[in-house]
C-alpha cells in the first residue's frame, strides 16, 4: 500500500483519531464499505485515510486494494 492508493474500507470499521499523546480524541463507524484514499503511513499498524473531508486512521487489516 502506498500514499495516493485507493483502498476498500469494509462497513463498520471504526475511524481513530489520535491526539499528540497519543489517545484516542474522536471515533467514528462507517455505514457501508467503500473506497478511501490513503493519505499515509501513520505507524507500524495504522494508515491514514481520508473519509468525509478529513484524515482518519484505520488499521492496516482492515483495508484491501480497491475496487
Amino acid at each position: 500500500m502506498n500514499n495516493g492508493d485507493l483502498v476498500w474500507l469494509p462497513a463498520d470499521t471504526a475511524l481513530l483519531q489520535f491526539n499528540d499523546s497519543g489517545d484516542v480524541h474522536k471515533h467514528k463507524n462507517t455505514n457501508r464499505p467503500m473506497n478511501v484514499l490513503v493519505v499515509e503511513r501513520h505507524d507500524y499498524v495504522y494508515w491514514k485515510v481520508l473519509y468525509e473531508g478529513e484524515q482518519w486512521c484505520v488499521p492496516t487489516h482492515l483495508l484491501f486494494p480497491g475496487r
